[in-house]
């Protein structure tokens, strides 16, 4: 499927879901309502082919959700070169690490499914059911919870790690979309389709917190490291947000291209996807000025951090490109869609 018809698709599953709520006649207010928790269930832990041992030199591992391949490919380095692949549930999409590095979990929106797998061996360990379209996944600190954005359910979800127990199903009203937990591990950030609000929850025991008005139409989401900030980008538009994490109130907004998507921090900068203008853009997240554009071709999506390299996955070329500090951009083909990259240590 191509790039306008999975953007097509995408988009359609947005408008279904700000259209359900316009008609039940929500208002987009804060849930004061409490939790709902079922009881835990586990997961069946699924086996999976064993891996091909990193070689000692390999410093990283990558693991690149491939959207259209429906696979997950491991990729080490550097050099960079591919480990092996496992296959996943359709269309997997998000995909994160725990802090520790030991697990990663990637979602399968279309199949209602979120992969775990032990980053030590690239092993699939468990692959929870969760219903409504989970398009996000964010751990805790301490590796022992992971978040889930059901989008389409209109939850989040609480799984345990790493055998995928459904810890709590928490009713927001509203679809989340992207997630993001502070470095304590005291909040849990959701931004919400269709809302210029986010909704601020407790990570630990799912009590609302806040659903402060950011502005715009907040997309992808993620704190500082050092906890002060907390960044946006916005659907459809060039600018980046920044909010005070304790205040909850926007403090700064920049342009940083055509439209930013995703992003992350390192060594005081902002490391950004501009999907529409086919660029990485480094920006100095103090003075919050653009340092740098590299082009990447069509469609950069998901930005990660291995050392001083900057590993993108460019959805419109079926590529994993690695950019040094000099600019310098080394693409490596990797397979079908690759939407998200996370790295861990080798």
């Amino acid at each position: 499927m191509d790039m306008a018809r999975r953007e097509a698709r995408r988009r359609h599953v947005i408008a279904v879901v700000v259209g359900a709520l316009m008609i039940a006649g929500c208002t987009g207010a804060e849930d004061t309502s409490p939790p709902v928790s079922p009881p835990p269930t586990a997961a069946t832990p699924v086996a999976s082919p064993p891996a091909q041992p990193s070689p000692p030199d390999a410093a990283y591992r990558a693991f690149v959700a491939l959207e259209s391949a429906d696979e997950v490919a491991v990729v080490i380095g550097p050099p960079w070169r591919i480990a092996t692949r496992l296959p996943v549930p359709v269309g997997p999409h998000n995909i994160a690490a725990s802090a520790d590095g030991r697990y990663v979990a990637v979602t399968s929106p279309a199949a209602d499914v979120v992969t775990i797998v032990s980053a030590a061996d690239a092993r699939i360990v468990s692959q929870p059911r969760v219903d409504g379209f989970p398009h996000d996944v964010a751990f805790t600190p301490d590796g022992t919870l992971l978040w889930v954005a059901a989008e389409g359910g209109e939850n989040l979800v609480a799984l345990s790690v790493p055998d995928g127990g459904q810890a709590r199903v928490v009713p927001l009203n509203a679809a989340p979309h992207d997630l993001a937990i502070s470095p304590d591990g005291q909040e849990l950030w959701a931004t919400l389709d269709g809302s210029s609000a986010v909704e601020v929850r407790s990570p630990l025991d799912a009590t609302s917190l806040a659903r402060p008005e950011i502005g715009g139409a907040p997309h992808d989401i993620a704190f500082t490291p050092d906890g002060g900030e907390v960044w946006f980008s916005n659907w459809s538009s060039p600018q980046l947000t920044v909010a005070s994490a304790s205040s909850r109130r926007v403090v700064a907004t920049l342009d940083a291209g055509t439209e930013p998507h995703h992003f992350t921090f390192s060594a005081g900068q902002v490391i950004a996807s501009d999907n529409g203008g086919d660029a990485v853009v480094r920006i100095d997240s103090a003075a919050r000025r653009i340092l740098a554009r590299v082009p990447t071709g069509p469609a950069p999506h998901h930005v990660a951090v291995a050392g001083d390299i900057v590993l993108v996955a460019v959805n419109g070329t079926g590529e994993l490109t690695a950019i040094d500090p000099s600019g310098a951009a080394v693409p490596l083909a990797v397979g079908a869609g690759p939407h998200d990259v996370v790295v861990v240590r080798g």
